[in-house]
């Protein structure tokens, strides 16, 4: 558990990004992962190796060899602050910063291309269906960024023609979004995971970013800003989606007997 917990990012927004660009520019390649308590959970990333799966043992090595590890969630922040508390992971800070993929990923890319202009940002994109995987092109187009490769998820990361994008630039910044993965398995993760040399090869900064394409694209709509403000947007898309979001609260609920078992009683 502390293992985890440690490696979790407690800066804010604008320190955030600008060590994600310091480590990229020292080592030329970094991969920035996201977690949120149902990962934890659906994942069990703090229970003892021998109750977990392959799978299970693969994602919990892959996390702790993020560059970055960026926390989402209230029920991550809450649960965190009481591990703070009962001193089971010391930090300078007892509650986190809320850095979900939603709003830190545009945020990243925007300071991003202020500091080194779009000309020197080159932009991947894959995931999601052809059609949104397009429209997320053209919106980011729009605003300026450069996107010189797109793939939807339906068919494996075609590593050539990237490369092929990609050698067509010198001296840039080559950010890749990786967008999607699933509530048992995280695809996106395991396969950044098992082609790491491929990102040292080709300079490349990995952010897998989830569904980051649906709510860019608009298939997916955020929640009213009284509810985001609130830290009630996971109950909002639970009551407007209630099939693709109901395992994800019960996970998320789950905090309450974990702050008992691993806090209280202190079992790992």
């Amino acid at each position: 558990m502390k293992s985890t917990l440690q490696k979790i990012s407690t800066t804010d927004f604008a320190e955030t990004s600008d060590n994600i660009i310091s480590v990229y520019n020292d080592q030329w390649h970094c991969v920035v992962n996201y977690i949120y308590f149902s990962q934890i959970v659906s994942q069990k990333l703090f229970s003892s190796t021998k109750k977990k799966t392959e799978k299970e043992k693969e994602y919990k090595k892959l996390i702790l060899k993020s560059d970055f590890l960026l926390p989402d969630g209230i029920a991550l922040q809450i649960f965190y602050y009481f591990a703070s508390v009962f001193w089971r992971v010391k930090s300078d800070k007892k509650w986190l910063p809320n850095l979900n993929w939603t709003d830190f990923t545009p945020y990243f890319l925007n300071d991003t291309k202020q500091k080194y202009w779009s000309q020197r940002i080159n932009i991947l994109l894959y995931g999601s269906k052809p059609n949104v995987v397009e429209k997320v092109k053209n919106i980011l187009s729009l605003k300026w960024y450069n996107v010189i490769y797109i793939q939807d998820w339906f068919s494996e990361f075609d590593r050539e023609k990237a490369e092929k994008a990609l050698s067509e630039y010198v001296d840039t910044t080559n950010i890749l979004l990786v967008a999607r993965s699933t509530p048992k398995i995280p695809l996106q993760e395991l396969r950044t995971s098992r082609n790491y040399q491929k990102i040292i090869d080709n300079k490349l900064l990995v952010m897998n970013v989830w569904w980051l394409f649906d709510f860019v694209a608009w298939v997916q709509k955020r929640a009213p800003k009284l509810f985001r403000t609130l830290k009630l947007e996971r109950l909002w898309r639970l009551c407007s989606q209630p099939k693709r979001n109901y395992k994800k609260v019960v996970n998320s609920l789950m905090i309450f007997p974990y702050i008992f078992r691993y806090l209280i009683l202190k079992k790992d």
